[in-house]
């Protein structure tokens, strides 16, 4: 299977910045928390046609990352990530 490659470009004059702290979590801190904007979620709930009721039913949080700097965070339906990996 042929992996497709995406660039993903900000541009820094017109990206919203918001700042959050982060918390310690689960055992022995093997995970971290933190808040998100509700207004990015909104966006993709109704980018994907769900309310913001279904989409925090529905939806999960994927993060990517690998040796670039920083982390993508995207929202999916379980189903669509069963599927890339193959389920």
């Amino acid at each position: 299977m042929e992996k497709s490659v995406r660039i993903i470009k900000l541009d820094e004059d017109n990206v919203i910045i918001k700042r959050y702290k982060i918390r310690s979590t689960g055992k022995l801190g093997a995970t971290l928390e933190t808040s998100l904007p509700k207004e990015a979620f909104e966006r993709e709930a109704r980018r994907i046609g769900l309310t913001f009721e279904e989409a925090l039913e529905k939806l999960v949080a994927v993060w990517r990352f690998n040796d670039f700097r920083g982390l993508l965070l995207s929202f999916e339906l379980p189903k669509e990530e069963a599927k890339r990996k193959g389920a």
